[in-house]
């Protein structure tokens, strides 16, 4: 059985896109290739493409609902859940904002742009799977619509623990602590989320990757 839901978790090609993404971020901040400033913007975009990727999936499971009923609203949940998860990032950039640019060292565009195309790449294959497992089973909009906070909370609030040392230099040896624990916490709700430790996830490529 163990070796079962190690397979399981182990066949998920969006668990090695996000170690993969995560290993990056740590190794190149802990060798100084990579800003605080840079890692939290990324952070933020992340938390971004993980409520697009919701958004995609609770409009699919509208149409999937509507099928079965016709008085299913197709697109008041995942319009509320846009309103909510937008509003909640908004008020979250101002904070980042305000922290942000006390931080020391310059954030690379090229590397944002280079990892934010590599988020967005995992952000469809995520997407995909997503449908593929709900055109088996449907799982209930409502319940839907909360697993993203599952997922972005835990990272986030290890990312903010980071920023209540005092001192630049405490800081620099807290913050690499923190998004050490953050990519812990985001492999670990993932596999929660998606209960990878009990099923296969979809193949989102087919099999061809």
């Amino acid at each position: 059985m163990k070796n079962i839901r190690l397979k399981n978790i182990l066949s998920d090609q969006e668990f090695w896109l996000i170690l993969l993404f995560n290993l990056a971020l740590v190794v190149t901040y802990y060798l100084g290739e990579t800003s605080a400033s840079l890692v939290v913007m990324l952070y933020y975009i992340q938390s971004l493409f993980i409520g697009l990727q919701y958004f995609v999936r609770l409009l699919a499971l509208g149409f999937m609902y509507h099928k079965i009923d016709k008085k299913h609203n197709r697109f008041a949940l995942p319009l509320f859940f846009l309103f909510h998860y937008g509003f909640f990032h908004v008020v979250y950039f101002v904070f980042l904002i305000s922290i942000v640019v006390k931080l020391p060292g310059a954030v690379d565009y090229d590397a944002v742009k280079l990892f934010a195309l590599a988020l967005f790449g995992n952000t469809i294959l995520s997407s995909i799977s997503d449908i593929k497992k709900d055109l088996v089973v449907p799982k209930l909009p409502i319940m839907v619509m909360f697993q993203p906070y599952f997922r972005i909370v835990p990272m986030h609030l290890f990312i903010m623990l980071a920023f209540a040392v005092n001192s630049i230099q405490s800081l620099s040896n807290a913050f690499l602590f923190f998004i050490v624990l953050k990519s812990i916490a985001d492999l670990a709700m993932h596999i929660v989320v998606n209960k990878t430790y009990r099923e296969q996830r979809p193949n989102a490529t087919g099999g061809w990757i």
